[in-house]
């Protein structure tokens, strides 16, 4: 007798069959008749344990890593939808940066003397940058940590660029007075001030002395930025407090304060759009759309910059297309 018809007799019934048949098989040699077997209520259970063993041996979750066993089954469909939406939004970083060459082989870094010249083209450029390194994280921050929709994290990132470039903006404003007030006022005595004219703000303010100001400004703006970055965080609304402490988000802060500083010092202020109207039309020449392009707009995702109002376009706006027909 050979071998293999020797090992062929030796199988066990149940061993014949695949594991996850074991209970088809067992109910089959249990079945005692009186009814089609295909009706009693034993096969039909063994029908169910079958296929949820099937389920456990061959189907391949991705995110299963992440969770303990179990843990899966009990998700709501909100869970579930921002998980999905979340694996959608890595294959969609991936595919723009293979597609628009933005991998970090390409990334560059603003040398501090690069920033420090403080021209639009700069903030436009460090613009970029926060888009290309950190805004990922903090996205990821939002989705997986205060599970939100995608949308909201991009709303909410978006917000969190305007109140920099809000506060900024004011700071700026102030400084630049005082520096104005001290400049032609060499002095503090109230005293003496009493028994003085001081001639009207308006009277000595002029564009040149402004840029001349904005100009010694940017030259100490590697100074300013801890200043800056410390009154923001201690003045702000009281939520921006605690995003200090996550390590994904904090970076993505810090360097929207710096961009922010950046413009407030310019002569001519940017032209910065951050929001746009759903349904607003795409126009590729001043937008890139983070999903497959469509002719409208469902909401912005990075601010679309200009060098001035009406003048020449320095930073493409991020987007997502409406996808609806």
């Amino acid at each position: 007798m050979s071998e293999d018809l020797r090992s062929s007799r030796s199988v066990s019934p149940d061993e014949a069959f695949p594991h996850w048949a074991a209970p088809i098989a067992a109910s089959v040699r249990n079945f005692k008749g009186g009814t089609l077997i295909v009706n009693s209520a034993p096969f039909r259970d063994a029908l169910v344990e079958a296929e949820r063993i099937w389920v456990e041996e061959n189907i391949d979750y991705k995110t299963e890593e992440e969770r303990p066993p179990g843990q899966r089954d009990n998700l709501t469909r909100e869970e579930r939808i921002i998980e999905l939406e979340s694996e959608l939004e890595k294959l969609r970083l991936g595919e723009r940066e293979t597609g628009r060459g933005w991998g970090a082989g390409n990334l560059h870094v603003p040398h501090p003397m690069e920033i420090n010249t403080a021209r639009p083209e700069d903030v436009a450029e460090l613009l970029s940058e926060i888009y290309k390194t950190e805004w990922q994280p903090a996205f990821e921050y939002f989705i997986y940590k205060k599970k939100v929709r995608e949308r909201e994290a991009a709303e909410e990132l978006l917000k969190l660029l305007q109140e920099c470039y809000d506060f900024c903006e004011k700071l700026s404003e102030e400084h630049l007075r005082d520096l104005t007030e001290t400049l032609f006022v060499p002095t503090s005595n109230q005293h003496l001030l009493k028994k003085i004219h001081v001639p009207n703000k308006a009277d000595i303010t002029s564009q040149h002395i402004t840029s001349d100001l904005n100009r010694l400004r940017t030259s100490a703006n590697t100074h300013i930025f801890p200043v800056v970055e410390q009154l923001f965080f201690l003045t702000e609304k009281h939520h921006l407090k605690a995003y200090i402490k996550a390590d994904n988000l904090h970076p993505f802060i810090r360097l929207c304060v710096k961009c922010a500083w950046i413009s407030s010092v310019q002569d001519r202020p940017l032209s910065i759009t951050f929001k746009l109207k759903p349904g607003s039309n795409f126009y590729p020449d001043v937008m890139i759309s983070r999903n497959a392009p469509a002719p409208e707009v469902d909401y912005l995702v990075w601010p679309i910059v200009f060098k001035y109002d009406n003048g020449p376009l320095l930073l493409k706006g991020i987007v997502h297309c409406s996808q609806l027909k």
